[in-house]
């Protein structure tokens, strides 16, 4: 089955983008008004998500069996990395228990906010961003994403398995309505499962469109200008359109997949080269661990601050009125970025340790776990 090279290496560029995003370094790159909006991109991973996993699973599911193995590969897909990063949180959290206790002080007290003991059993059961009572950002707060995926996975495979012949029609009904309830700013369902679900459907939709158009295969020149351009819409849009972009985006996020999907142009034979498509197998490394890399950054600069006399901590009006955000700075426009490529680098080098020994091996424990299944059946 075919691999598209380049729609890896776009989700991992984008993923690139996200620890910019959260880096919050004052006179850095972070403030350009694209990285202040890439959160958008989340958007992107679920679309794509929808298109590879119906080319791979639709027509497939037809007994009990291949539906259990299928939840058991899509939760070795993201669990033992997600379960590693929020017990990394748990434990830093217990270590500045320990460090209160001798008086010392960090920005917020242990297992209080955002990281209050109540948020531990949601996020373990990947309900956080399903529930408006609980904190979808709570702990490690990227794997809002992964728990939309996980039970939008589920829904998947349930309806190929028990509706085969209207999965299609259901898809595209599902995924109409998630868009009329972004629209609506319906709060019968938290905004994250709407976005979710709107961009996962349409991505199903954009492989059945993908299967009708694959023998289209535009030329070098038709296929560059369709990269470029609908390039330079997203970037437009997410520099200049006005917010709320959800619709907007989630709706380009496709044509750009149709587009790159064909892998036609120039772009496209670019994002071939081999260190873009290495980014896009670390992609949800990248994705889960960017936010621990930038908080152990940032508190040892805080510790710096504190103990140091260091001016490296800079507090700032946030999106939210009455809220705060912790900017790091160094004082220079230079010294700030080169800070921001030291995250960038520090995030990949962790993330291909974690795709290493924990996303991988994760992944081929759930294969023996199926084949063993398979063997005692």
């Amino acid at each position: 089955m075919k691999r598209f090279l380049v729609l890896d290496s776009l989700r991992g560029l984008c993923a690139l983008t996200l620890i910019v995003h959260h880096s919050h370094i004052e006179r850095s790159i972070t403030e350009l008004s694209f990285f202040r909006n890439a959160s958008q991109f989340a958007g992107l991973f679920f679309a794509l998500s929808g298109f590879v996993i119906y080319r791979r699973y639709v027509g497939t599911l037809n007994t009990p069996r291949q539906l259990g193995d299928f939840m058991i590969a899509r939760a070795g897909r993201v669990m033992p990395l997600h379960i590693a990063v929020l017990v990394f949180f748990i434990g830093f959290e217990c270590l500045k228990l320990v460090l209160e206790r001798y008086g010392l002080l960090l920005n917020f007290p242990a297992f209080s906010g955002d990281r209050a003991p109540g948020e531990i059993l949601p996020n373990l059961l990947l309900i956080q961003a399903w529930w408006p009572g609980f904190n979808a950002l709570s702990f490690n707060y990227p794997s809002w994403w992964v728990s939309v995926a996980f039970y939008l996975w589920l829904i998947f495979g349930l309806v190929c398995y028990a509706l085969p012949g209207m999965a299609r029609a259901i898809f595209t009904l599902l995924g109409g309505l998630a868009f009329v309830g972004l629209f609506a700013d319906s709060d019968l369902l938290t905004r994250y499962v709407l976005w979710g679900a709107a961009c996962f459907y349409a991505g199903t939709v954009t492989y059945r469109l993908y299967a009708r158009l694959r023998n289209f295969a535009p030329g070098v020149v038709l296929g560059s200008v369709l990269e470029v351009g609908v390039l330079a819409t997203i970037g437009w849009l997410m520099v200049d359109g006005q917010a709320p972009m959800t619709i907007e985006l989630a709706l380009l996020f496709c044509l750009a997949i149709l587009v790159f999907a064909w892998e036609g142009g120039v772009v496209s034979r670019l994002l071939q080269v081999r260190v873009f498509p290495a980014l896009g197998r670390l992609w949800l490394s990248i994705y889960l661990t960017h936010a621990a890399v930038i908080f152990v950054a940032a508190t040892g600069l805080t510790v710096a601050a504190k103990f140091g006399g260091y001016p490296l901590l800079v507090d700032k009006p946030g999106e939210i009125p009455g809220s705060l955000v912790r900017y790091l700075s160094t004082g220079s426009a230079l010294n700030d970025n080169l800070l921001m490529l030291l995250v960038v680098v520090a995030v990949v080098v962790v993330s291909m340790l974690a795709h290493r020994f924990i996303e991988v091996p994760g992944m081929r424990f759930c294969t023996g776990l199926r084949s063993r299944s398979r063997a005692s059946a």
